[in-house]
Order: C-alpha cells, then sequence, then structure tokens
C-alpha cells in the first residue's frame, strides 16, 4: 500500500511539473505573440501615416488641456473623447486650405460616425455667429469649439492653418499634419480604421 502511494505521490508531481511547464510555455507563447503583434500594429501604423504624408511622433501629452465652448455654448475637453482616436484640427474660415479640407473632413466623420473616433475643430479668433454660419453653410456635423483668445492655438504652437493633431484614445498626441489632406482618401479611411482597431 505504501508503494503505491508513493507512485501516486510521484505521478502527481510530474503531472503538476508539467502542467507548470505546459501553462508557463502557453503563457509565454502568449506573450510572445502579443509583442509581435504589437510590433506589426506599430509598423502598420508607421505605413499609414507616411501614405497620408502624417509625421509619426512619439506620443506625446498635449500641452495643454483643452477647455472651450462649443457652437452651442456648452464647454467641451479633450478628457470627454477619452477612449476615442482624436481628430483635433486648428482652422479659419477665411483659410483657402481650410475651406477645401472641411468638407472632406465632414466625409471622414460620418464614414466612423458612432465608433471610437471624434472629430474636434478648433477656430481661431473668429466670432460665433460666423463659424455657426459656415458650419450651417457647409452642413458641417461635428464639433466646433471657439478659441476665441488664440491661447489654446498659441500653447499648442499653431503657427498656421490648417494644422491637424491625431491623438490616440488616452489623450496623447500620435502624429500631426501640416496643410490640408484628402481626409476622404481611401487612404485615410485604412489609416483610422486601423487606428480605431489596434491603436491603444
Amino acid at each position: 500500500m505504501r508503494l503505491r502511494k508513493k507512485y501516486i505521490t510521484i505521478t502527481a508531481l510530474l503531472l503538476a511539473n508539467f502542467v507548470l511547464i505546459t501553462s508557463e510555455g502557453v503563457s509565454f507563447a502568449l506573450e510572445n505573440a502579443l509583442a509581435k503583434a504589437t510590433e506589426t500594429s506599430g509598423l502598420e501604423t508607421g505605413r499609414l501615416f507616411r501614405d497620408m504624408r502624417i509625421i509619426e511622433v512619439p506620443r506625446i501629452a498635449p500641452p495643454v488641456e483643452i477647455s472651450l465652448l462649443d457652437l452651442h455654448e456648452k464647454q467641451v475637453t479633450l478628457a470627454d473623447f477619452k477612449g476615442k482616436i482624436v481628430f483635433l484640427n486648428f482652422w479659419t474660415t477665411w483659410c483657402p486650405e481650410c475651406r477645401i479640407e472641411m468638407p472632406l473632413m465632414e466625409k471622414l466623420h460620418k464614414r466612423f460616425q458612432g465608433e471610437d473616433f471624434a472629430m474636434v475643430a478648433v477656430n481661431l479668433r473668429e466670432p460665433a455667429t460666423r463659424v455657426k454660419d459656415f458650419f450651417d453653410k457647409h452642413k458641417l456635423t461635428f464639433t466646433a469649439l471657439l478659441d476665441s483668445k488664440g491661447k489654446i492655438s498659441s500653447r499648442f504652437g499653431i503657427r498656421a492653418v490648417p494644422t491637424t493633431f491625431i491623438l490616440d484614445k488616452e489623450g496623447g498626441i500620435i502624429g500631426k499634419v501640416f496643410g490640408s489632406r484628402e481626409w476622404d482618401s481611401q487612404k485615410s479611411f485604412a489609416l483610422f480604421e486601423h487606428l480605431i482597431s489596434f491603436h491603444p
């Protein structure tokens, strides 16, 4: 009986070690697969940024927390969009490139409406009535904020419009664009679909 118990104990120990080794192997394999997936996702992000001529930057916090009024006189902050990829655009109604770009931005906004994506356009130093008239005329439905004193744009270092920042779901800046882009293109859709699906 003692001999049998001894064999049972040895067998149990061997099985326990096997399970431990196997579980560690599975855990290592999962960690390795996750690391490779993250690396692949990062490489894909870089490629898609280059396709759209977006400057990819090491993730940094915005230079200042945005807290501005929208066209409905509601206070809006960047924190309101946490958990979403944010398209943050600085613009004016008199800027020729902005006037061309805005309808293209609306198409991008409509394409990802209802998903983890937010489009925010910060107007520089113009009256709310002028911005509202522009939005109504061009049937724009994304969020417009009013930087009436230019403090926010100054802290972001805006020297020309349009300038756009791409923010990740935690609110960190990951991309920057000087000038307009074809935001309604398939390359643009592919980029934001990737960011929404894979970027933290």
